[in-house]
């Protein structure tokens, strides 16, 4: 699927449109972040979009996580803009603290000031890369029309729910959000009604700069630190804002945050990834949740089936050399 232009109107009268010739990088920032640890593969995610005519030329925003002084000037020479997330609350220093990488985590709900020169914000987790354009479009588009551009876990690649067996007779949904609010005591009217609303992956998502969502997200990651874990604050918070608050939510594709726990096909003739099912659509930004060891190592491989019943043994991480992009 080719996407030539998408046009999101918003109350206030901002418009982002997205013609194949214009240039919206004065508008549009995608934003990532990372440690020093994390650094390589954060670096491919920058190849990935630089790759693309319509990326090449983007500025990036970064949320500094404890990033090297020669890694910070590598990334100047991309034409990427650097952040320090200085929060004020004493919660998130805490956290921050006991953890420096949890800048990333944290600091992606406060991306409306860390980068207040932009109107609207794609955020992609350092272990993503873009493969096609389009999912992007779709994300900035979506976002443009006011909610939270972001996929939903529950989704036709998962073949089961998470129940678990109290002395192998009673069934007890367990979802991520009903785990994650339970850790953060949060009140039990609550913890009924987001464990029924779909868990939401925030690793990937799109968001306008004056889109209400931003207070809310901040108010909930306050409340959940109380006493929950910063590392999956920000999922939860984005839930709850969606669920409890009612604020717009655009669910995307998969194609725009397809995680490795869905294993895609490897399409031999075109030298990419895509969708096991039919139609068996380009995958749009991967995400490499869920195997530390490939993320650990380009040289750690995959068996990924091909479209033609083949076994392929792949690094699933970002190289130029290997993959098709579009």
């Amino acid at each position: 699927m080719v996407i030539t232009s998408l046009v999101g109107r918003i109350k206030r009268g901002f418009t982002v449109k997205l013609d194949i010739e214009e240039d919206y990088s004065s508008k549009v920032l995608i934003v990532t972040g990372a440690d020093a640890t994390y650094f390589p593969l954060m670096m491919e995610l920058i190849n990935s979009i630089h790759m693309h005519e319509r990326g090449k030329n983007l500025p990036i925003g970064i949320i500094d996580a404890g990033l090297t002084e020669n890694q910070i000037e590598r990334l100047y020479q991309r034409n990427c803009l650097i952040r320090q997330f200085v929060p004020s609350s004493q919660k998130i220093q805490h956290a921050i603290k006991s953890r420096e990488a949890l800048a990333v985590n944290l600091g992606k709900l406060w991306l409306d000031k860390l980068f207040p020169e932009y109107e609207l914000f794609v955020f992609l987790d350092a272990d993503t890369w873009v493969q096609s354009w389009a999912a992007l479009e779709l994300l900035i588009g979506a976002a443009a029309e006011g909610g939270l551009a972001i996929v939903s876990t529950w989704n036709r690649y998962r073949d089961s729910f998470p129940v678990h067996w109290y002395w192998g007779l009673i069934p007890v949904f367990r979802s991520f959000n009903l785990k994650a609010a339970s850790r953060a005591a949060l009140p039990l009217s609550i913890r009924k009604k987001v464990s029924r609303y779909p868990d939401l992956n925030a690793g990937v998502y799109a968001l306008r700069r004056d889109a209400p969502h931003w207070e809310r997200m901040r108010y909930w990651q306050e409340r959940i630190l109380k006493r929950g874990r910063a590392f999956t604050s920000d999922g939860l918070s984005m839930a709850l804002v969606c669920c409890i608050d009612q604020l717009p939510c655009q669910r995307m594709s998969s194609s725009c945050n397809y995680t490795l726990q869905q294993q895609p096909l490897y399409d031999e003739f075109a030298r990419k990834f895509v969708d096991p099912f039919y139609p068996h659509q380009s995958i749009g930004i991967m995400h490499l949740t869920g195997h530390k060891t490939v993320r650990s190592s380009s040289d750690e491989t995959l068996v990924f089936q091909s479209i033609l019943g083949k076994s392929y043994y792949l690094n699933p991480r970002y190289n130029e050399r290997k993959y098709h992009i579009s």
